[in-house]
């Protein structure tokens, strides 16, 4: 290995069964491989003819090197991070990444009585709650929601303070887990740029999560993850195409109407940072604010969004929590 993260094909040794493949590339179980800085097992992403990233992955896996120990530990925690380039005759090949944790996965059966066992993608939360048990996904409810928004929030900040545009956040590319802490990982990093240089990947909008702008920054990054906390705070008919930020009004307390239509506005230097969304989210969670004190709407008020009823005082604690 030298010090901008590459190393050569015998660092990964055989390879290990296939775990997917999409357009650009195939991912196999790389059990052969162990880097010191990187707990746990790793896998390999093989681009496939053509699709070879320009020299920018090593920038994306040298920005990480760079990190402290503490700051390394908390990306590895949210996001399955390029941590080594794999280069064959002087051309990137393909990258290791940290093998996504099981507790991201769901075990479930089709319709059809398949067993099926997928990532748990933040998309799964945009279905109606009814639906979700109904097809064998997870419901959560809307404290685990608003703690999703709030990971996912720390991990777009965490990004953002060290010089890092995501890009394409959509439905598919982050998962969640709600044993112990409900929290977030950020999946398809390869895709990451250094901020003021090229992506490695072009970057590109999912369908539905188009920004205003053309260009992708920190300022669409920070409209995407706008709508992801609306998408995800009102599940059920519409959602994943949502966009008007009236929808959470009888759902957020507070400041949360104002910071969404902030974030989901067309000025980008005006949009809420992911620093103000943990901000909040916290203040929400703890009832620490005295922006939550305004009355939302009660249960039943026809701007309800499904499956999403409020927050309420609670009488003994004055914490904001929701009703049930």
């Amino acid at each position: 290995m030298n010090g901008g993260g590459v190393v050569g094909p015998d660092a990964v040794g055989p390879l290990g069964p296939l775990l997917g493949a999409g357009g650009q590339a195939r991912v196999y179980h790389a059990p052969h491989a162990v880097l010191p800085d990187v707990p746990g097992p790793l896998v390999y992403k093989r681009y496939k003819p053509g699709h070879e990233p320009p020299h920018g992955l090593v920038g994306v896996v040298a920005r990480r090197l760079r990190m402290d120990p503490a700051t390394r530990q908390r990306l590895d925690r949210c996001a399955a991070w390029p941590v080594r380039a794999v280069e064959e005759g002087g051309v990137v090949r393909g990258v290791l990444l940290p093998l996504i944790p099981d507790a991201y996965f769901a075990d479930r059966v089709l319709p059809s009585g398949t067993p099926v066992r997928t990532l748990r993608e933040v998309q799964h939360l945009f279905v109606d709650p009814a639906r979700a048990v109904r097809l064998g996904m997870p419901a959560p409810s809307l404290a685990e929601r608003v703690l999703v928004c709030r990971d996912l929030a720390s991990a777009v900040h965490l990004l953002h303070r060290n010089d890092l545009v995501f890009g394409d956040l959509n439905a598919k590319n982050a998962v969640f887990r709600l044993d112990g802490r409900p929290c977030v990982m950020l999946v398809d990093c390869d895709a990451v740029r250094v901020k003021g240089a090229a992506a490695v990947v072009r970057q590109l909008n999912a369908p539905d999560w188009e920004p205003p702008e053309s260009v992708l920054s920190q300022a669409s990054d920070r409209y995407k993850l706008g709508l992801f906390v609306l998408r995800c705070l009102s599940p059920g008919p519409f959602a994943s195409v949502a966009r008007d930020p009236a929808r959470l009004d009888a759902v957020l307390p507070g400041e949360g109407p104002r910071l969404l239509r902030a974030a989901l506005g067309h000025v980008p230097g005006a949009r809420t940072t992911a620093r103000e969304w943990g901000h909040y989210f916290d203040a929400l969670l703890t009832g620490t604010t005295e922006a939550a004190a305004r009355q939302v709407a009660p249960v039943g008020c026809p701007s309800a969004p499904s499956g999403t009823p409020g927050w309420r005082r609670h009488p003994g604690t004055g914490r904001w929590v929701p009703v049930t």
